[in-house]
């Protein structure tokens, strides 16, 4: 019983820790929401092979959304105009290196990791996002056809 009191008791403590900068990361994530409206987000994310997946990446570092998350704001971005590289990059940058996941690998790890973590997380990312829109299909939700095939 005592081993389950001492996990709790630190996973408070890494709670505790970790609670200011999730609450910094909210706020950070509440300003580029402010700042960045849809239209701005096809004109940078939609054009283009290698631009739109490092600008998409780059957007997704300082938001604090877990993998679980970031596949609604993924599909959104999608949605709005982005092509698939850039919405495959954010998908993989925001919860690999967020600014909640740095505060929790500056807890747990040493520094040197803390800083190595984001930058392999970033260069995954944008290198993810390339080969997505050099080698990949570009998908859309045609149903056009579908509508054709179903009218009688």
């Amino acid at each position: 019983m005592s081993i389950i009191y001492e996990i709790l008791k630190e996973s408070w403590h890494i709670y505790l820790d970790v609670a200011i900068y999730m609450l910094f990361g909210f706020f950070v994530a509440g300003i580029l929401y402010v700042f960045f409206k849809a239209d701005k987000i096809k004109q940078y994310l939609g054009t283009g092979k290698i631009k739109p997946v490092i600008l998409a990446a780059l957007f997704g570092i300082p938001i604090p959304l877990c993998s679980c998350g970031v596949v609604p704001v993924a599909t959104g971005l999608k949605k709005q105009g982005a092509n698939s590289g850039a919405a495959l990059s954010f998908m993989i940058a925001t919860p690999e290196s967020g600014v909640d996941s740095i505060a929790v690998s500056w807890a747990m790890l040493d520094p040197i990791m803390t800083v190595i973590r984001p930058v392999a997380g970033f260069i995954t990312a944008v290198s993810t996002g390339i080969a997505q829109n050099f080698l990949g299909n570009e998908y859309t939700s045609d149903t056009s056809s579908i509508k054709k095939k179903t009218s009688g």
